[in-house]
C-alpha cells in the first residue's frame, strides 16, 4: 500500500526539470512517473474536447440567424473566418518549438474567454450583432479551440513515445466525440438558455486552461530554448539522455485499458441516446438525465490519473541505472546524450557509440541526415526545420493532405446539401440526427483504429520490421476515393454508406495527421503538426466555399429556386464531388511515394548500421 504522504509527489517539482529528476533518483523511483503522465493524458483529453468548440456555433446558428436577420451568406463567411483561425497556427507552432505549451495554453484561454464573453454579450444585446462583431468574436473562440490542439497533442506524443499510438488515438476520439459532449450538455441544461450555454463554454475554456497549463509539460528530455537557458552543458546532456528510458517505457496496461473502456461508454452511449432525442419526444427531466450522464462519464476519466496501486504504475522503483544527477542542480551528469543526428556527408559509413548501453549511433549517409535510436523507433529524418522544410517528403505528405481532407470537408460541412440535391427533398431532422450520432462513431473508429495499428508496428522486431507506420498513409485517401465514387453512383437514399466511409476516413486521416510526423521526423514536430492544419484553411476556402459553395448556387438559380428550396438536382454537386474525388486519387499517389522513399531511407540505415556492426 502506498503511504499517503507520497501518493501526491508527482506534483512536486512541477517547474523544474532537473530538481524533479534529482528528486525521484532521491526517493529511489523510476525517472517516469506514471500517475503524472496520466495526468497530463486526462487533461489532454478535455482540451480535445474544448478542441470541438469549432462545431459549438452550430448549435445556435439558428438563433443568432432569427434574431440578427443573418443570410445564408453571413453565416457561411462567420464559420469560414473561424475555421481559418481555428487552423492557421503555424506561428503558435514556433513557439511552441521554443518554449512549449505554456504559453500556447495561455493564449487559449485568453482567446476563450474574449470569444464566448462576447457571443454571450452579443446575445443578450449588450453588444451590437452583426456580421462583423459575431465573426470576430467567434475567431477568437476558434483561435481557442486550434491552440488546445497544437498545445496538447504534440506534448502528448513526447509524452508517451513507446505508446503514442493508443494514447493518441484516446485523445483524438475525444475530439471527435467533443462535439457529442457538448450538443449534449446543451440539450440537457441549456435547451432554452443560449447565452447561459456560451457562458459555460467560457468557462469551461478557462477552467480547462488553467488546469492544463499545471499538468501539461513536455517530458526532461526535451530540452527547447526555453528550458536551456541557464543550464550547463552537463545538465542538459542528462536531461537528454533521458530519451531512451522514455523510449522503451510501456504505460501501464490497465489504466490506458481503463480510458478506452470509458470511450467505448461514450461512443455506445451516445449512438444510441442521439437516435432516442431525435425520433422520440423526450421529456426536459429525461434531457437532463442524458446530461448528466455525459457529465459524469467524462469526469470518470480522472480515475484513470489517480494514484491507485491496482492501475499500475505507482511508485515503480528505479531501473538499474547510473544516476543522472547528484543530489543538487548543479552537479554534472553521469550519463550522456543518448541520441544524435546522423551528420550528412560523403565519407564512408561509420558507426561510433554515443552513450555506454549504445542507445544511440552517430551515422554518416550520403546526402541523407538520419536519427537512430536503440529502441522500437525506426530511423527517422534528422536535420534543422530549414534542411526539414526542403526535403520533399514534408510537401508530398502536405499536398496529399489538401487533396485527401476535401471530400471529408464538403461531406461533413454540406451532408444535408448533398442529400438534398441527390434525393430531391429535405433531409429531416431525424435522419440528420443519425448522420450526427454515425459521424462520431465513425470518426472515432477510425481514430482508435490508426492509433491501434501504430501500436501494432512498435511491437515488430525493430531489426527485421515488415510494416512500416506510412503504409498507413494511403488508406485515407483510397477510402475517400472509393466513398466519392459511391457518392456519386448510388442512389439518393443510400448516401449512409458512403457518408459512414468519409466519417471513418475522417478518423483515420486525423489519427495519420497526429502520428505520422513524429514516426519520421526526429524533430520540429510542433511546426509540422501546426504546418498540417493549414492544409484545411485550404480546403475549406478554396474547395468548400468557392468550388462547392458557387456550383450549388449556380445551378441553383438555374433552376430558380431559392435559398428555402434549395438545389434539387443531381448536377448540383457532381461537379464539385468528381473534383475532390479525383483529388483524393491523386493524394493515392503522393502518399504512396512518401512511403515508398520512407522505406527506401529506413533500409539504408539498417544496411549501414548491419554494415558497420
Amino acid at each position: 500500500m502506498v503511504p499517503p504522504a507520497k501518493m501526491f509527489d508527482s506534483f512536486k517539482h512541477t517547474f523544474s526539470q532537473t530538481k524533479y529528476v534529482s528528486h525521484r533518483e532521491a526517493c529511489g523511483l523510476h525517472v517516469i512517473d506514471e500517475v503524472k503522465r496520466f495526468r497530463a493524458l486526462v487533461c489532454v483529453l478535455f482540451c480535445s474536447i474544448c478542441v470541438s468548440l469549432v462545431f459549438a456555433f452550430d448549435l445556435f446558428s439558428e438563433e443568432f440567424q432569427s434574431r440578427f436577420h443573418l443570410s445564408d451568406g453571413d453565416l457561411s463567411t462567420i464559420s469560414t473566418v473561424g475555421v481559418v483561425f481555428c487552423y492557421f497556427v503555424i506561428p503558435y507552432g514556433v513557439l511552441y518549438d521554443h518554449i512549449g505549451p505554456l504559453p500556447l495554453l495561455v493564449i487559449a484561454g485568453m482567446m476563450g474567454f474574449i470569444g464566448c464573453l462576447g457571443l454571450g454579450l452579443v446575445f443578450d444585446g449588450k453588444i451590437k450583432g452583426n456580421t462583423v462583431t459575431i465573426s470576430i468574436f467567434y475567431a477568437f473562440m476558434n483561435t481557442c479551440s486550434g491552440l488546445f490542439d497544437a498545445a496538447s497533442i504534440v506534448t502528448l506524443v513526447e509524452l508517451f513515445p513507446r505508446n503514442r499510438g493508443p494514447v493518441i488515438g484516446l485523445a483524438k476520439v475525444m475530439t471527435g466525440l467533443g462535439s457529442s459532449v457538448i450538443s449534449s450538455i446543451n440539450r440537457g441544461f441549456f435547451s432554452n438558455n443560449i447565452s447561459g450555454f456560451i457562458y459555460l463554454i467560457m468557462v469551461l475554456t478557462v477552467v480547462v486552461a488553467l488546469m492544463a497549463m499545471l499538468l501539461i509539460a513536455l517530458p526532461p528530455y526535451f530540452v527547447n530554448w526555453w528550458r536551456a537557458r541557464n543550464k550547463t552543458e552537463e545538465q542538459i546532456a542528462a536531461l537528454t539522455s533521458l530519451k531512451g528510458i522514455y523510449a522503451k517505457k510501456f504505460v501501464p496496461l490497465r489504466r490506458i485499458a481503463y480510458g478506452y473502456v470509458i470511450v467505448a461508454c461514450l461512443v455506445i452511449f451516445f449512438a444510441i441516446t442521439a437516435p432516442i432525442l431525435a425520433y422520440t419526444k423526450v421529456s426536459r427531466g429525461g434531457k437532463a438525465v442524458v446530461g448528466g450522464i455525459t457529465v459524469v462519464l467524462c469526469m470518470s476519466f480522472w480515475v484513470m490519473a489517480l494514484p491507485i496501486p491496482w492501475l499500475g504504475g505507482v511508485s515503480e522503483p528505479a531501473e538499474q541505472q547510473s544516476s543522472t544527477f547528484d543530489d543538487t542542480e548543479g552537479s554534472k551528469p553521469n550519463v550522456l546524450t543518448s541520441v544524435e543526428p546522423l551528420e550528412t556527408s560523403n565519407k564512408p559509413l561509420s558507426t561510433s557509440p554515443v552513450s555506454d548501453d549504445d542507445a544511440a549511433r552517430k551515422q554518416s549517409l550520403v546526402g541523407v541526415e538520419a536519427v537512430i535510436e536503440d529502441g522500437p523507433q525506426d530511423p527517422r529524418y534528422g536535420g534543422t526545420i530549414w534542411e526539414t522544410l526542403m526535403r520533399p517528403d514534408i510537401w508530398l505528405i502536405l499536398i496529399a493532405f489538401v487533396c485527401q481532407g476535401v471530400l471529408g470537408t464538403i461531406v461533413t460541412y454540406n451532408g444535408s446539401t448533398i442529400y438534398v440535391a441527390r434525393t430531391g427533398r429535405p433531409r429531416t431532422a431525424e435522419l440528420g440526427s443519425l448522420y450526427t450520432a454515425l459521424l462520431g462513431v465513425g470518426s472515432a473508429v477510425g481514430r482508435i483504429s490508426m492509433g491501434l495499428f501504430e501500436a501494432y508496428v512498435q511491437h515488430q522486431d525493430p531489426k527485421n520490421r515488415k510494416v512500416l507506420v506510412t503504409i498507413a498513409l494511403p488508406v485515407a485517401p483510397i477510402i475517400a476515393t472509393i466513398a466519392g465514387i459511391l457518392i456519386l453512383v448510388l442512389p439518393g437514399d443510400a448516401l449512409l454508406l458512403p457518408y459512414i466511409l468519409v466519417y471513418f476516413e475522417e478518423g483515420v486521416f486525423n489519427g495519420v495527421r497526429a502520428l505520422i510526423f513524429p514516426c519520421i521526423f526526429a524533430d520540429h514536430h510542433g511546426i509540422l503538426y501546426n504546418m498540417s492544419f493549414f492544409t484545411n484553411v485550404i480546403g475549406v476556402i478554396g474547395f468548400n466555399r468557392f468550388l462547392f459553395g458557387l456550383t450549388v448556387d449556380k445551378e441553383r438559380e438555374k433552376m430558380g429556386h431559392t435559398v428555402e428550396q434549395g438545389c434539387t438536382s443531381h448536377a448540383c454537386v457532381q461537379t464539385p464531388i468528381i473534383v475532390v474525388t479525383c483529388t483524393a486519387a491523386f493524394a493515392v499517389v503522393l502518399a504512396t511515394m512518401v512511403h515508398l522513399r520512407y522505406a527506401r531511407f529506413v533500409k539504408q540505415c539498417r544496411k549501414a548500421l548491419k554494415a558497420a556492426s
